[in-house]
């Protein structure tokens, strides 16, 4: 920072802002806590595909989808992975995830209230209203949203993640978070 001081006395600052770069990986977990970056994108994939917000539907829908390890859990009607967040609290009528977080964790927003498919309780299911007005989905009392490196029906790599202050796990259809850690990736058939 620099200073000077202008004809009238007062005392001015000029800011020198330096290139924005990733942040180091972190000793503890080997990943990259960069708010505005997610893991295993470039910046310009990132920039690509992520958006402060995603765009509301016209009338979520909660399903359900089951793994081996993880058991059922929540999914939106195309079969992608919805989160909660350990910083939110159950019940509450916010969402602590907005800015960089909501980057990387886009809330899963709706026009109409939500309906429910199988195994799904319809009582369970709410909404908040967000900051900017939109209507953001409710699971028992929790905000869910998408992981954005989750790009597949039943992709979970944002399963048991660590990041943004708090964890991040699935939802199972009785309310209760999944806290298994995410299943690894399966190794190629041999042909």
């Amino acid at each position: 920072m620099k200073s000077s001081v202008l004809a009238s006395g007062i005392l001015a600052a000029t800011f020198v802002i330096a290139p924005a770069h990733a942040a180091p990986e972190t000793a503890e977990t080997g990943e990259n806590d960069d708010p505005t970056q997610v893991e295993g994108m470039s910046p310009e994939e990132s920039e690509q595909q992520l958006e402060a917000t995603s765009p509301p539907i016209n009338q979520a829908r909660v399903e359900t989808a089951e793994h081996e390890t993880l058991g059922r859990y929540l999914t939106n009607q195309d079969g992608k992975s919805l989160y909660v967040f350990m910083q939110d609290e159950q019940g509450a009528e916010y969402s602590t995830c907005y800015e960089s977080c909501a980057i990387a964790w886009p809330p899963y927003t709706t026009e109409e209230s939500p309906g429910g498919g199988e195994h799904i309780e319809e009582n369970r299911l709410g909404m908040i209203e967000r900051e900017d007005g939109t209507q953001q989905v409710t699971y028992d009392g929790w905000p869910l949203y998408y992981f954005a490196r989750d790009v597949y029906p039943g992709d979970a790599l944002g399963q048991a993640r660590d990041h943004m202050g708090g964890h991040w796990y699935l939802l199972s259809p009785e309310g209760e978070t999944i806290e298994e850690a995410s299943p690894k990736q399966a190794e190629p058939a041999e042909p």
